[in-house]
């Protein structure tokens, strides 16, 4: 299109007589224009002042071109940068106005590219409507010939469906979108395809594949100015190259991933592919270039101040010091990633720095602090699941189990169409028998039929009534269980994934086996969940550790008073009751906007109470029709146990709740 509109001018130019100096000049124009639109392309994931200082001056000279498409081009890339930042609102904000002005110009190809990017926005909240947005928007692609446009639907949809963990259609969706770049020779689109095949190749454990189509990848888009893609090409090659074993080939590519950091000045991948490259020179026990390594990634990532990063780089430069023998070093190194995180707190840090420091004492021949530390890595592990944002993939789950309600009824739909059509010949059976049968006696015939027709009616009925409460127990159960656990897990997968996908990180580390797990519990979907740290700890002891966790990392005052032995209790009823707290400081955490919590169990006259209050806002109107998942699922525990529950709540006067197990029923 940019061609044409050259050429356009050019002849335009040409018959009015313009003199030749200004031919010149716009030529210069659209060359200049060019270069900043790569410049601006490569810099959307991460630099933010190149992409609206060069694109406010791309935007100059495309109006000086009189060429509005290359300013909504411009614009797109706008919105683009703040997709990658994870602005949607801004994004979508800077699509729309790219779609108005491709349309004052009539380039319905951009309308339909920005429409797809929009699609792309909608995917993170609502996948099964922007599936929908996909499809459409391929139907125009392919039936305008906008080629480039249908193999980023293809990409999208293979997106999609991957996240679904739906691998073979996700993988049918990349080779539709391979195929048409091959036939249309688009080697970049290519070149990304393959890069996400073999992503998905790599999670299910065919490394050797995975490997094949990144060399691939990259030798298609060798000598082309695409240095993002090749960093990532080259960081997933360094990533499998040094989980098989193949150090010295890790070592190549992630210094060839630290080149094109550079080269695009990208600090996030320039220091991590520095800690990367520390990693895989540890791993071959070449110690001295580790420390050069992780010493330049730590200077690198302070003036940066990327600090979630600095913590690894500690936490790397101390398990160097301990896997060379030099355990005080490695101590107070450590350290340093526990100071870092009370300034600048950041859950994976502290992961760190009890994984080593457990790895230090088990060096110093202290098992048992060791074994503490250990439990305590694990245990903090999963309470960073447990307070893990879930409500954008809530609605997605709840999707989910929609579709797995319909899918069931519809199994039940033809169970009953088939009990119909047996019930039917049986019947046809029973009028032939009472046919022949009336020579002997008319009337006994008649009492049978009766009777076996009455039989039947009554079976019918009480069918239904089964498949009525069974579909309506499982939804319950389904609807709570997504809520309390499925939601948080599939969260953390997806900011993982994100995070990869716009370069913040490399590790993926682990990433299949939390697959496997929220698959695994989605199969046992209808088993009562249990926390483990119940049953270990008591409840007592896990609500100590909730409330210092919640303390730690929100800033909330949290104070807790226990009167009461809590032991007697059934584990059903201590783990119900711990769901119960969880939910009422989650709430607190994410609408209640207070500063200060208090929980309190004590034994009453009647029986056992548990009051938690909070000083925030409140919710009004909400708590006199009990709406909403959080407080639905409250009220269900609590009628499981036995229970009666109150909640209290007022405009500026905070939220309380009373539980109150009487001692009849109380366990």
């Amino acid at each position: 299109m940019r061609f044409k509109v050259w050429l356009h001018l050019f002849s335009a130019c040409f018959l009015l007589g313009f003199p030749t100096f200004l031919i010149g000049q716009q030529s210069k124009d659209w060359k200049e224009l060019a270069g900043l639109k790569q410049t601006i392309r490569q810099s959307t994931y991460y630099d933010s002042a190149t992409v609206f200082k060069k694109g406010n001056k791309a935007i100059q000279i495309a109006r000086r071109l009189k060429a509005p498409s290359e300013e909504a081009i411009i614009l797109q890339y706008y919105g683009n940068f703040y997709y990658f930042s994870a602005q949607p609102e801004l994004a979508k904000k800077y699509y729309l106005q790219s779609i108005s002005k491709a349309r004052e110009t009539g380039n319905y190809s951009l309308v339909n590219l920005n429409q797809i990017r929009l699609a792309f926005v909608l995917s993170d909240e609502d996948a099964f409507t922007a599936e929908k947005k996909f499809k459409k928007h391929l139907k125009t692609a392919l039936t305008n010939g906008y080629k480039e446009n249908a193999i980023e639907i293809y990409n999208g949809l293979g997106n999609i469906y991957d996240v679904r963990q739906l691998k073979d259609e996700s993988i049918e969706y990349y080779f539709k979108g391979l195929k048409l770049a091959e036939e249309i020779g688009d080697k970049y689109r290519q070149s990304m395809i393959l890069n996400n095949i073999g992503l998905i190749k790599f999670s299910g454990g065919q490394v050797e594949e995975a490997e094949a189509d990144f060399i691939k990848a990259l030798e298609i888009i060798q000598g082309m100015d695409e240095g993002r893609l090749r960093l990532n090409l080259n960081n997933n090659l360094g990533l499998i190259s040094k989980e098989s074993g193949k150090l010295k080939a890790s070592i190549k590519y992630y210094q060839s991933t630290l080149k094109e950091a550079k080269k695009l000045g990208f600090p996030t991948g320039i220091g991590v592919a520095y800690l990367n490259l520390a990693d895989s020179y540890l791993s071959s026990r070449n110690f001295k270039m580790a420390n050069a390594m992780t010493d330049t990634s730590i200077l690198f990532l302070e003036k940066n101040h990327q600090w979630n990063f600095l913590g690894v780089a500690y936490g790397l430069k101390a398990s160097i010091y301990r896997q060379s023998g030099n355990l005080p070093l490695a101590r107070s190194t450590l350290l340093k990633v526990k100071l870092l995180n009370e300034t600048y707190p950041f859950p994976e840090n502290i992961l760190y720095y009890l994984k080593e420091l457990g790895d230090i004492e088990e060096a110093s021949g202290n098992m048992k602090e060791a074994l503490r530390l250990t439990k305590a890595y694990h245990l903090y592990q999963d309470s960073i699941t447990d307070l893990a944002n879930k409500d954008k993939l809530l609605q997605m789950q709840i999707l989910y189990g929609k579709d797995k309600i319909a899918n069931e009824l519809q199994n039940e739909k033809n169970k009953n169409t088939l009990l119909v059509k047996e019930n039917e010949l049986e019947k046809t059976k029973i009028q032939s028998v009472i046919f022949i049968s009336i020579l002997v006696t008319l009337l006994t015939l008649l009492l049978v039929f009766s009777w076996v027709t009455l039989q039947r009616r009554r079976h019918q009925k009480q069918f239904t009534q089964d498949l009525i409460a069974h579909v309506d127990e499982e939804r319950s159960r389904i609807s709570k269980d997504l809520h309390d656990d499925l939601g948080q897990s599939l969260s953390m997968i997806k900011s993982r994934l994100s995070l990869h996908i716009s370069g913040k990180t490399s590790d993926l580390s682990g990433l299949n086996e939390a697959i496997s797990e929220v698959i695994d519990k989605t199969r046992n979907i209808s088993h009562e969940l249990h926390p483990s740290m119940i049953s270990k700890l008591g409840l007592e002891r896990s609500l100590d550790s909730l409330i210092e966790q919640t303390q730690e990392h929100t800033g909330l005052f949290c104070s807790m008073e226990i009167e009461t032995d809590l032991h007697s209790l059934s584990m059903d009823t201590q783990a119900q009751l711990f769901r119960i707290l969880q939910e009422c400081i989650n709430n607190t955490i994410k609408h209640a906007q207070a500063s200060a919590l208090k929980i309190s169990i004590s034994e009453g006259s009647e029986g056992l109470e548990l009051l938690y209050q909070d000083n925030g806002k409140g919710i009004g109107e909400q708590v006199k029709s009990i709406q909403g998942i959080g407080l639905l699922t409250i009220k269900e525990r609590v009628d499981k146990i036995g229970g009666k529950v109150n909640f209290q709540s007022g405009n500026e006067k905070g939220f309380k709740m009373n539980v109150f197990l009487t001692k009849s029923m109380k366990p």
